[in-house]
């Protein structure tokens, strides 16, 4: 191995310091950026799509790992990031049954804030082990495939079918507490510390343009799943 001896205070030595303090510091700005992508999943919303309404209204900066804790009154502070996507579905579920003011315990939970009792429906329905990880692609195949054709089932008539404009707001509305239903309050508005905020248009327009969307890829020669995941701003999986 090659040693190199440098005099303190020379020019030589001040160069060898600056170079590895700059390798020392770029190294450490591409771990923060590595960490700030792992922790701030759902930028990938395509805009207009009801994803990206959900990702603005409900999950924020943090996306798929956006969770709270239910109460504001006694639960641990949601300030701390957690790293929801490289969890297992059997996991969150164990931090979901936790009771109410319980440190660890979580309540609505990742991009589409889903809350216990719909999470275990959706693992019954999807047929998801418990050892499935919560991952983007998981938790956007719930949002498709569960909570707006299964539980919400006016979202897929009106995407697939043209059929129940209404309905469908209404029933985004009925889903998540931050939409406005289409008589301009929201569904849960005085419930907890539950405000609407968004309005009933936005919903109305994302709406507009799944089913445009929709119809457009299945004239592409898309199957009418891909399709719909698709116009709905998620990749089918």
């Amino acid at each position: 191995m090659n040693v190199l001896h440098y005099q303190v205070g020379s020019p030589q030595a001040a160069g060898f310091v600056y170079r590895h303090w700059l390798a020392f510091s770029i190294g450490i700005l591409l771990c923060l950026m590595a960490t700030g992508k792992a922790l701030h999943h759902g930028h990938n919303a395509p805009p207009g799509t009801l994803k990206k309404l959900i990702l603005d209204g409900e999950a924020g900066s943090r996306g798929y790992n956006s969770y709270n804790r239910g109460s504001m009154r006694c639960a641990k502070s949601n300030s701390a990031p957690l790293n929801l996507t490289n969890m297992s579905i059997g996991q969150i579920q164990y931090y979901q049954s936790l009771p109410s003011c319980s440190s660890q315990k979580l309540l609505a939970v990742g991009h589409y804030q889903i809350v216990p009792e719909t999470l275990d429906i959706a693992v019954r329905t999807l047929k998801l082990p418990p050892s499935t990880r919560f991952t983007p692609a998981v938790q956007d195949r719930i949002f498709a495939f569960y909570l707006a054709k299964e539980k919400q089932p006016a979202i897929d008539r009106w995407v697939r079918q043209g059929q129940g404009l209404y309905s469908a707001s209404y029933a985004i509305a009925k889903e998540w507490a931050i939409f406005k239903a289409p008589n301009g309050r929201g569904v849960y508005d005085g419930n907890g510390n539950n405000k609407a905020r968004i309005s009933s248009v936005k919903v109305t327009l994302a709406l507009r343009k799944a089913r445009e969307d929709y119809l457009h890829l299945i004239h592409k020669g898309l199957d009418e799943d891909t399709a719909y995941a698709t116009a709905l701003g998620v990749k089918k999986g």
